[in-house]
């Protein structure tokens, strides 16, 4: 005859053991189960920190390029910023929208007062905004690119396009003559087109700066720095104007990024972009 008795109590006891080890065992876990939330739940708000305070830094920068009359470069400010998810940032949004709001009023009005007295100005507009284009045009032909007709600057830009192919091709030309033999640190790039596509290449991928509505312009300046210049073009009511989405500057020697501040006039090295 079993003893019935014996084997229940084995068992109560055995399942009461159980339970106890297995309350043990999550006394154990759930500690460390409540430390890893704990500890995303942290970086995930420190993150949303991080963001809030570099979107709020963008719109004070656009604040205090308007309050300097820095029309062109506070709406591309602007416009950079607005095209990121404002959606936890409401406020941001709002403020950043109603600021653009004004700048927009402020640009068109310069550039309806511009057309109405320049009736042979009224084309490539933002060419006629760009620093590094105005240099180039100033070096080549010692006039300013502001005074230069429609027709004048139309014709010098079909030549700055038909050199620029020029130049590419021959590139092409030379690499495949030398394809054997490794260029000196020092003669990186055959040419200066071959340094500007290079630098221009590495700044839209590294910042995605790439936008259907940018235009770029390039200078090699030196042996170390290439300037690029970001526009966007804008229109209304028939008029022309380009914001400034930023002008860049990159080291051939160091692969290195520098935007500059408008407000304080100086080029600050850049990371990544907001």
């Amino acid at each position: 005859m079993k003893n019935w008795t014996k084997l229940i109590t084995l068992l109560t006891v055995g399942a009461a053991l159980a339970a106890c080890s297995n309350d043990n065992d999550e006394a154990v876990v759930a500690p460390e189960t409540e430390q890893e939330t704990t500890t995303e739940t942290t970086e995930l708000v420190d993150e949303t920190d991080d963001l809030a305070v570099a979107y709020q830094a963008e719109l004070d920068q656009a604040q205090a390029q308007f309050d300097n009359e820095q029309l062109d470069e506070s709406a591309g400010t602007l416009s950079v910023l607005l095209k990121e998810d404002l959606t936890e940032y409401q406020a941001i949004k709002v403020e950043a929208e109603g600021l653009l709001e004004k700048v927009t009023l402020a640009q068109a009005e310069q550039a309806r007062q511009v057309a109405g007295t320049s009736s042979d100005k009224t084309e490539y507009q933002t060419e006629r905004s760009s620093s590094v284009l105005a240099e180039k045009y100033l070096a080549e032909t010692g006039q300013s690119i502001e005074a230069a007709t429609d027709e004048e600057l139309g014709s010098w830009l079909s030549a700055q396009d038909k050199k620029a192919e020029e130049t590419s091709s021959n590139s092409e030309t030379d690499s495949e003559e030398t394809t054997e033999t490794e260029a000196e640190p020092e003669n990186k790039f055959a040419t200066d087109e071959e340094a500007e596509d290079y630098a221009f290449n590495q700044l839209i991928g590294r910042l995605g700066l790439s936008n259907e509505t940018y235009s770029y312009f390039v200078n090699k300046t030196d042996d170390q720095w290439v300037t690029i210049e970001a526009r966007e073009s804008m229109e209304q009511d028939g008029v022309e104007w380009s914001n400034m989405i930023g002008m860049y500057r990159y080291n051939l020697e160091n692969d290195s990024i520098e935007k500059l501040n408008s407000v304080s006039g100086n080029y600050e090295n850049v990371n990544k972009g907001i």
